[in-house]
């Protein structure tokens, strides 16, 4: 009996071991890693408005200066690994060509293998420019598989055509909104849906009068239909930013409703939407509260809207600061909602860089759970804008933008990436 109560010590003792054993390797697997850190490819101009994870790291979709090229801005995809070390850089360009992504959102993996963007190809001509909506398609090795181009094709070239976002539809086919501007009128934000290969399906434009409207983001609601977050200005407005918009078309693009929840007396910001896990949407912006000159005060913005355009909830957040821009909108998958940007911190003196970046976080309901402001440049002339922050395997965030840096801060314009 005294042996028999040995062996079953020892087996629990075992037991116990090996429980302990296999939660450390649970824990040490969810183990969170943190870096905050620039990148920069020809030490001259890089930044970054994308970045989604893959199984090995991340991809960062953004813009380089070739000084090849007599200085012409190219597309770049940068691959780092979960550590934040560089594993991979591509260039996208050509002599005498600019070409741009849009907003945050521009690059979307569109299947199990392929990954596509959305931005400008713009050609200088002697007395304009001729820009045309660029979607391009790439392997899993970011080999550009092929390459689509939307707008005007002769000459001569008085209109341009603008990409800023792009998604997936329900149909396997994908979304993209931007704008279209005739040289001297007034720009409409433009929708076009394409099938998975480009061909064009249908588009629309939205907008009228001498104000100059634009769509900055897109979403598809469960009813088949599509948001539109944008934006829009007249050009002999005080400042230089815009009103927001946000408009609802039913599955071929036919508008339903719009929105403007912005100050009609000062400037706001564009909005940008995403999808709630309930199927509602979700606009962030700024409100405006006080103009000054050029620029304005505002405070952020969160609403949460059904598809019909009933309102659910519309909440403003913090306090008024100087030119407050927000610049992306995310859902978590537990429903949370991101929002982030940047502000100007140059104006409350030295000891400030020029501008600061912001995330907020609030839940389905609106209430807000945590702010947070960033800056890895701390120079007071140096900038720190964060465009794209996305949720990460591992349960914590990634985000992606550009630091420029002033003496007493050194180096050139760099991609910013940062693990939290």
């Amino acid at each position: 009996m005294k042996s028999l109560l040995n062996i079953n010590k020892s087996f629990i003792t075992i037991l116990i071991f090996n429980l302990l054993f296999f939660l450390l390797l649970r824990l040490s697997a969810q183990q969170q890693v943190y870096f905050n850190k620039r990148i920069d490819h020809y030490h001259n101009y890089d930044y970054s408005r994308n970045i989604l994870e893959t199984d090995s790291g991340y991809v960062i979709a953004g813009f380089t200066e070739d000084s090849v090229y007599l200085y012409n801005i190219h597309l770049s995809i940068t691959e780092i690994s979960k550590n934040g070390e560089e594993t991979l850089f591509k260039e996208y360009g050509y002599d005498t060509i600019n070409m741009f992504l849009g907003n945050p959102g521009s690059f979307l993996k569109i299947s199990e293998n392929k990954y596509a963007t959305v931005g400008t190809k713009r050609i200088y001509t002697t007395d304009w420019v001729h820009d045309e909506g660029m979607l391009a398609c790439y392997d899993e090795s970011f080999d550009t598989l092929w390459t689509k181009y939307y707008g005007e094709a002769n000459a001569p070239y008085d209109t341009a055509f603008m990409f800023y976002q792009i998604k997936k539809t329900n149909d396997n086919s994908v979304i993209m909104t931007g704008l279209r501007m005739p040289n001297g009128i007034a720009s409409r934000i433009w929708l076009l849906k394409t099938d998975s290969l480009g061909n064009k399906l249908w588009e629309r434009f939205y907008g009228e009068g001498a104000e100059y409207f634009q769509g900055h983001s897109v979403v598809q609601t469960g009813d088949g239909g599509y948001v539109i977050g944008g934006g829009k200005f007249k050009i002999q407005a005080t400042g230089g930013s815009i009103d927001p918009l946000i408009i609802k078309t039913d599955s071929l693009g036919n508008e339903e409703w719009r929105i403007n929840p912005g100050n009609p007396d000062v400037d706001d910001n564009k909005v940008m939407v995403a999808l709630a896990a309930d199927g509602n949407i979700i606009a962030g912006t700024n409100y405006g509260t006080k103009q000054s000159g050029d620029h304005y005060y505002a405070i952020n913005k969160i609403m949460k809207i059904t598809p019909d355009g009933q309102v659910l909830w519309n909440y403003n957040y913090g306090e008024s600061e100087f030119d407050n821009f927000l610049l992306n909108n995310t859902v978590l998958n537990n429903g949370n909602i991101i929002v982030n940007g940047a502000k100007d911190t140059h104006s409350l003196g030295n000891g400030y860089p020029w501008e600061t970046a912001w995330i907020l976080c609030v839940d389905s309901m609106g209430t807000q759970l945590w702010y947070k402001e960033y800056a890895l440049l701390k120079g007071h002339n140096s900038f720190n804008d964060l465009y794209d922050v996305r949720e990460t395997a591992d349960g914590g965030l990634i985000g992606v933008g550009k630091v420029d840096p002033v003496v007493p801060d050194t180096g050139t314009a760099d991609i910013w990436v940062m693990k939290m």
